[in-house]
């Protein structure tokens, strides 16, 4: 029995040296495996590139229609205007929208042997991007049909991309004004409302300084936390609902108020309609702008107190 039992360990430890050389070649069949696999080439991209440029290599823009007068935006003192159909300010997430077209790339670049297959013997539109002794432009032809996205022509070579480039080149460009009545580089100092009829009395003007407003006035105050709210939820960055230009028929005495900024700069805008939606005229830019009619009551009307005289 000794013998026996002897007999049956020596069997039991040839079958765990066993297992133990089979789990070690399955290791190194495993590590040998993974080696390979990150040792391979990765695969390439199959999409184009448009450009090796970047955005910040151009600074201008052109944007030309067979029957619509072109629009052009430049970049002037760091930031982006339209210098044409309009003089304004532009709406830069739509300007960068457009110029986005520099970084973009395609699943297809096919010849330019035919251009008529892709309509692009007519373009539709064509998009010049300026900059520093560079200027590239982009022709745009007809959709494909089964995925909807576009054909460009650039260079000697025909790609395939996002039909949303040429739909946003084709706002009408008031579309493409900046709807803000103040400007993100135009940073407020102060209001003088004392022209309006609801302030005539109290004569309200308003200063920002050193983080605090302050009310000047007949018998006015305020509470900082009600002002701070009233200007963050209309003056801020809050835009109009659309822009238009307009001339202002200064024989008719439209109420005004005027915009302080910190460089001392002073805006008048003109009320030329205060129902059923507000419509303020920025006399400097010549541009009217809409605002529903409760945003435009609070616009005019900021949180202040009125002490009764005794």
């Amino acid at each position: 029995m000794v013998y026996g039992s002897k007999g049956e360990k020596l069997k039991d430890m040839r079958i765990r040296w066993l297992i133990n050389i089979g789990l070690l070649f399955l290791v190194l069949i495993t590590f040998f495996y993974s080696w390979t696999i990150f040792q391979k080439e990765p695969l390439e991209s199959s999409r184009f590139e448009l450009t090796e440029f970047k955005l910040s290599d151009f600074n201008e823009i052109k944007i030309d229609f067979p029957s619509r007068i072109s629009t052009h935006f430049k970049v002037i003192d760091n930031n982006w205007r339209m210098l044409s159909p309009h003089k304004a300010r532009a709406d830069e997430l739509y300007v960068y929208r457009i110029l986005s077209l520099i970084a973009t790339s395609s699943s297809e670049k096919l010849s330019s042997d035919n251009l008529s297959k892709y309509g692009l013997d007519e373009p539709r539109l064509k998009v010049t991007f300026l900059g520093e002794g560079l200027e590239e432009i982009f022709l745009f032809g007809t959709y494909n049909p089964v995925n909807e996205d576009q054909y460009v022509l650039y260079k000697d070579n025909v790609f395939l991309i996002s039909g949303g480039f040429s739909e946003t080149s084709s706002f009408m460009p008031l579309e493409l004004i900046d709807k803000n009545p103040v400007a993100k580089y135009e940073k407020i100092k102060g209001f003088d409302f004392s022209r309006l009829e609801q302030w005539q009395e109290s004569r309200l003007k308003l200063y920002y300084k050193n983080n605090i407003w302050n009310a000047e006035g007949k018998n006015v105050s305020v509470v900082q936390s009600e002002i701070t709210d009233w200007f963050e939820m209309t003056w801020k960055d809050i835009p109009a609902k659309s822009v238009e230009t307009y001339k202002i028929d200064e024989r008719i005495g439209y109420k005004s108020f005027d915009i302080i900024f910190q460089d001392n700069k002073k805006v008048t805008f003109y009320r030329i309609q205060e129902s059923p939606e507000l419509l303020l005229f920025r006399k400097d830019e010549e541009l009217l702008y809409h605002f529903a009619g409760d945003l435009g009551f609070t616009m005019l009307t900021p949180h202040v107190e009125q002490k009764e005289e005794k």
